[in-house]
């Protein structure tokens, strides 16, 4: 089995590890990071980055219930967005006011999600905020740092948004608590926070949402999924 889908079948219970985290003793920075079949496809041979990664969970329900079987064990969709964790997360910023630094996403976008995030969360603390393109990792890594951020949120795309949050967490030396991939979250908050209506939420229908909300998507499903459910198979036995 490779890296990546180990680390899929490992993942601990992603709110009871953010609780261990967030009240525990603990000394290092994690990166977690959600995979879909598209992006699992991006990430599979980028094995500095995966040996790096604490925690990877599926965040499409195909490949959650593709994954279940094959284990023989329930893997659960969890993505960091308002279907799924996020909406643990940022209730609990809410609640508790840790400090959180936001990366991703246009300059315009990332103003709308903020202020859509402190309109409805009314104690976010919100230390610091970029968008996704800049070209000096390494001032970056050093801006983000200077803001003391408890959690960082990253939301550039697969690998790129990976391949930074590893090479944050190398740096922080336990300054920050966790990094999380977010893919397309920040940008999708800058319309709303409840991106996908309730029904299709619940149907598990998110996928057919995005096929009518971004065209690309089609092709992505169409080129990549088969693809994945392919080379899965190959990868169980590396």
């Amino acid at each position: 089995m490779n890296e990546l889908l180990r680390k899929v079948k490992k993942a601990p219970d992603i709110n009871k590890r953010f609780d261990e985290v967030l009240h525990g003793d603990i000394k290092k920075t994690e990166v977690i990071t959600f995979v879909n079949p598209y992006s699992y496809l991006l990430l599979r041979d980028e094995v500095s980055i995966i040996e790096n990664i604490d925690a990877i969970y599926t965040d499409a329900i195909s490949s959650a219930k593709y994954l279940s079987y094959l284990f023989k064990q329930k893997v659960p969709r969890v993505s960091f967005d308002q279907s799924s964790f996020a909406n643990d997360f940022l209730e609990r910023a809410d609640r508790e006011g840790f400090s959180i630094f936001l990366l991703g996403t246009k300059e315009k976008e990332l103003n709308k999600a903020i202020s859509n995030f402190k309109a409805h969360y009314k104690n976010i603390n919100i230390v610091g905020s970029h968008d996704g393109y800049f070209d000096d990792d390494e001032k970056m890594i050093e801006s983000i740092l200077s803001t003391n951020p408890d959690f960082v949120i990253c939301g550039m795309g697969t690998p790129r948004q990976d391949n930074f949050a590893v090479k944050l967490k190398l740096r922080s030396s336990g300054i920050i608590k966790q990094i999380y991939t977010c893919g397309g979250f920040l940008h999708q908050s800058a319309e709303s926070l409840v991106y996908y209506p309730q029904w299709i939420d619940k149907l598990h229908l998110r996928w057919l949402y995005r096929v009518f909300e971004n065209s690309y998507v089609i092709k992505r499903l169409l080129g990549s999924y088969p693809k994945f459910f392919f080379l899965v198979l190959k990868d169980l036995k590396s």
